[in-house]
């Protein structure tokens, strides 16, 4: 029997945990040599492994010649662009998503809010965030709003994270307060770290 998109998609599920990279590439050469389809599903899992991995040339490769994509395809690749130093790029990349007419989700944006964050893009991710909530009517998730509460603890406006958590209408969530506190003691704001 020869493995099918989904046997193979399942396979690479397993790697980024184990680290085990040469999976990775064995699976890949396998669809080059059987010249198999890379249809959403295999071509998303090997965009997704390859970008988890830091291969985020191997990735956009892949993602270039998918001949189908969907959202999960485009939010694999913001996302590693993101998670590995290309916040820009993975702007670039969900600007382009929104022209060829594929519609971002949730998941999306906590990509591109966490590309903003780990890239120090205050300006852009507020638009991000703005956008998905005004033009999208997505009701912001708890991961959003500490999206949004890293990008500017980074950027050293820390009272503005501070009423921005006072206004969530999610009580209590302490991963946002540790985020605070954790911004606080990079830029040195005793008081405010006091109070949080």
């Amino acid at each position: 029997m020869k493995p099918n998109s989904s046997i193979l998609s399942g396979l690479l599920s397993t790697c980024p945990a184990s680290g085990s990279v040469q999976v990775v590439h064995h699976v890949a050469s396998f669809v080059e040599e059987q010249k198999l389809k890379l249809d959403v599903v295999l071509g998303t899992a090997l965009v997704d492994v390859y970008a988890k991995c830091g291969f985020l040339d191997e990735a956009m490769d892949i993602f270039e010649r998918m001949e189908d994509k969907d959202v999960k395809s485009w939010t694999a690749m913001i996302s590693g662009l993101g998670v590995h130093g290309q916040p820009n790029n993975a702007i670039r990349l969900f600007n382009r998503m929104e022209k060829e007419g594929f519609k971002p989700n949730e998941l999306t944006f906590l990509a591109i809010l966490t590309a903003c964050s780990h890239g120090g893009l205050v300006v852009e991710g507020m638009e991000v965030f703005k956008l998905m909530v005004q033009e999208y009517g997505f009701s912001p998730q708890v991961e959003h709003y500490g999206c949004l509460i890293d990008l500017l603890g980074r950027a050293g406006m820390l009272h503005e994270a501070h009423k921005l958590i006072d206004s969530l209408p999610i009580k209590g969530d302490a991963t946002a307060w540790r985020t605070l506190l954790s911004a606080c003691r990079i830029y040195g704001d005793v008081k405010l770290g006091k109070c949080v």
